[in-house]
């Protein structure tokens, strides 16, 4: 069996192979040194929009870390829940200034239960708490709508459905949930020029008003409209 030959400590060898493994583990340390980036995302619902956000986590979990909740509440109860959640107490809590927090529900009018000042008030605890809102007026589905085309008119949620019916290949109610993401990824894109087409062209049809949270609790109670663009226009930065 032939020997190998033994590197002789001060040869180039052994320096040029030293540097290279102390390059290695410097550029090691540093990829492992720095946490990523981390999203909180609280969901209104607990199938359609977490799913949806899952099933686009899955294919940038390692660029990014998605912690997604569905916590089955709206509007303020769910504003007061991402807060608590992003606090110590939650065991969601945000440990860098660079982490995102962000809330996931619909305008979904209902004259009950003091709905349209909890919408209020919800909009306003989120931008006291530094929590971001993807919103959307009348539901989650205007968001799916917006990949085929834009669209303006003012609508309700079952009507939302039957369009997207139309939309399809398939049928959207006869879709499962964790589909939703694969079935419109080639369109986001789309979806994101449309959506934010939309939000801007309000400036221009409301008094704006001195106070930006004043300004940005008019758009968001104007239907059909929806800032999900904006989460997802942050997201998209990480898929390949």
């Amino acid at each position: 069996m032939a020997q190998h030959k033994k590197t002789q400590p001060g040869s180039k060898r052994s320096k040029r192979s030293k540097d290279s493994y102390q390059s290695r583990r410097n550029s090691t340390k540093g990829q492992r040194g720095k946490p990523r980036k981390r999203f909180l995302i609280v969901c209104e619902g607990t199938e359609t929009e977490p799913n949806y956000f899952e099933a686009l986590g899955r294919k940038i979990k390692t660029k990014v870390n998605l912690v997604i909740k569905g916590a089955g509440r709206v509007s303020l109860s769910l504003v007061e829940e991402a807060k608590r959640l992003k606090d110590k107490d939650g065991g969601y809590e945000v440990k860098s200034g660079d982490d995102e927090v962000w809330c996931v529900f619909d305008r979904d009018f209902k004259s009950e239960n003091n709905n349209q000042n909890n919408f209020n008030r919800a909009i306003s605890l989120a931008c006291q708490n530094n929590i971001n809102l993807a919103l959307s007026n009348d539901a989650f589905e205007l968001w799916f709508l917006l990949h085929y085309s834009y669209y303006d008119s003012e609508t309700h949620r079952k009507n939302l459905i039957k369009m997207l019916d139309d939309k399809m290949d398939k049928k959207y109610s006869k879709i499962s949930s964790e589909q939703y993401y694969e079935e419109l990824e080639h369109l986001l894109p789309q979806a994101i020029k449309h959506a934010e087409k939309l939000w801007n062209s309000y400036d221009e049809q409301i008094e704006l008003s001195r106070s930006e949270l004043a300004t940005l609790i008019k758009k968001h109670n104007i239907n059909p409209s929806t800032t999900v663009y904006q989460l997802m226009n942050k997201l998209m930065k990480y898929l390949d």
